[in-house]
Parts: C-alpha cells; structure tokens; sequence
C-alpha cells in the first residue's frame, strides 16, 4: 500500500470524563479535503441536535491533517458492545431501549434528519445502564421538506447492508421509513445478540444484499418474545415503506403505554 492509499486513522481517546476526542488524518490531500468536508457537514448537523436521546457534540478543531470532534462520551460503550459482554437483553430492558431509540428519531425526523445507519454499534448507553443516545451521523442526510420529495434519495446506498431498508438496497425512493425499518433490526439484535438476516453467516455482501432485496418477507423474529414486541417489531419490518408507521406513530403503541403505566406504578 503507498502513500496515497492509506486508509482512514481513527483515534479514540477517553481522557475527559464527557467527552471523547476523534481524530481523522489521510495523507492524500485530495482525499483528506473530501474527509474534512464531510466531517465539517457532520459537525454543523450535529451542533444543532439538542435532545435526550441523541449524542450531543461538544466542540471541534482542526489541526493540520487531524480533525478533532469532542463529541459526548456515552460511558455504558454501545448496544451491540454491551450484547457481546452480557448476551441477549431482557424485554424490559428491549423495551425500554427501544423507546428511547423511537423518541430519538421522531426528534431527527421533525428536523428533517434520516440518520440511515442506526443498528445497535450506533446506539450509545451512559454509564447507568439507563439512558441511551443515538450516535454516529456520518450517513445522515437532511431532508428538504418534513414531506421527503420523490426520488430525494434514490440509489444513495448508505449505512450497514443487514439493517437497511428492502427499497434503499433496490434503488427506489426512500425516507423516513428506511429508519424505522433499522429501528425493527435492532430489535431484533437486541433479542438475539445477532444482526438480522443472519448476515454473519454471508461474508459475501453482493449475496446479502440480494437476499435482503428480494425478499418478499421481514427478516425472521425471534420466538421468544411477547406478542406486543412481535407486533411492534413486525410493524417496523412493514415490506411496504407505505405501510410502515412513523416513529410518532410508533411511540403510541400499546407496549409503551404499558410500559410507562408499569414504570408509574413503580415510583
């Protein structure tokens, strides 16, 4: 490998307590400018997000070849890191998972945001265990409108192949339904420990993406749920993007509503 293609540094440090330091460094210039734009984009989305269940970023600099986010440090690590350490969540704590994600995203949706890469590597705990954010805008788009206009985002292919829509892998116009559609994947990993469609057992990407695409079903549930998270679940896996509901909608669901009256009682 020479010097023009060497890959994108990352490096990671947790040496604040809330914040954690990013930086990128390419030593193509042509390519590093494109990574600077790209990451000046993210950051100006970003710092004007203000909600519980999103990730906030703090700050950033630029110097030389590195540029440095100070984003909120999440503690608790990631969904999927807590599913490796500790296996499959219980429903309560899906559930609860699970409403903060949709409270989240109808908050990014009413700002005209798709983030198109939500899945559990995505989803950022505190350290209580509690309070989940929804992190990583690298993917997300703005929409032009609270209605998306046809064909906005026709044949962008973004995100983790195993969580994305069936219309966004056949090239069709797509929107907000594309991350419900995540929304009903990571449930499905937060049940099971695995990404859906049993996507670790095809290392070939072009097969995944086929399968996923000509599907005429939702990826399988797991069985041992209750019939409220199946049904939710299953709504955000609606094969027609038409059909699926909104992240408001889905806040509405009775699972919550019990959940909430559970969580009262409780106090």
């Amino acid at each position: 490998m020479n010097k023009e293609e060497q890959p994108l540094v990352v490096h990671m440090r947790r040496d604040a307590p809330s914040m954690v330091l990013i930086s990128y460094c390419r030593n193509s210039k042509t390519e590093q400018e494109k990574v600077i734009e790209t990451i000046r984009e993210e950051v100006q989305m970003m710092s004007k997000l203000n909600h519980p269940n999103v990730v906030r970023i703090l700050g950033a600099t630029q110097q030389g070849c590195h540029f440095n986010m100070f984003v909120e440090w999440m503690p608790g690590g990631s969904v999927s890191w807590l599913l490796g350490q500790y296996g499959a969540f219980s429903e309560h704590v899906t559930i609860s998972y699970t409403l903060q994600i949709l409270r989240g995203l109808a908050y990014l949706h009413d700002n005209h945001l798709l983030h198109r890469d939500l899945k559990g590597a995505n989803l950022l705990v505190d350290s209580t265990g509690q309070r989940l954010r929804i992190g990583d805008f690298g993917a997300a788009a703005r929409l032009a409108s609270q209605a998306t206009v046809a064909g906005e985002f026709q044949g962008q292919l973004l995100g983790t192949i195993a969580f994305m829509a069936p219309e966004v892998l056949r090239g069709e116009n797509y929107g907000r339904a594309c991350d419900v559609w995540s929304i009903g994947c990571v449930i499905i990993e937060m049940c099971t420990t695995k990404p859906p469609w049993n996507a670790r057992d095809l290392s070939n990407h072009l097969a995944l993406i086929f399968k996923i695409a000509s599907s005429e079903r939702p990826p399988p549930v797991p069985e041992n749920i209750s019939p409220p998270l199946r049904d939710l679940m299953l709504r955000c896996l609606e094969q027609r993007k038409e059909e699926r509901p909104t992240a408001k909608d889905l806040l509405l669901h009775p699972l919550f509503t019990q959940y909430m009256q559970q969580q009262q009682q409780q106090r």
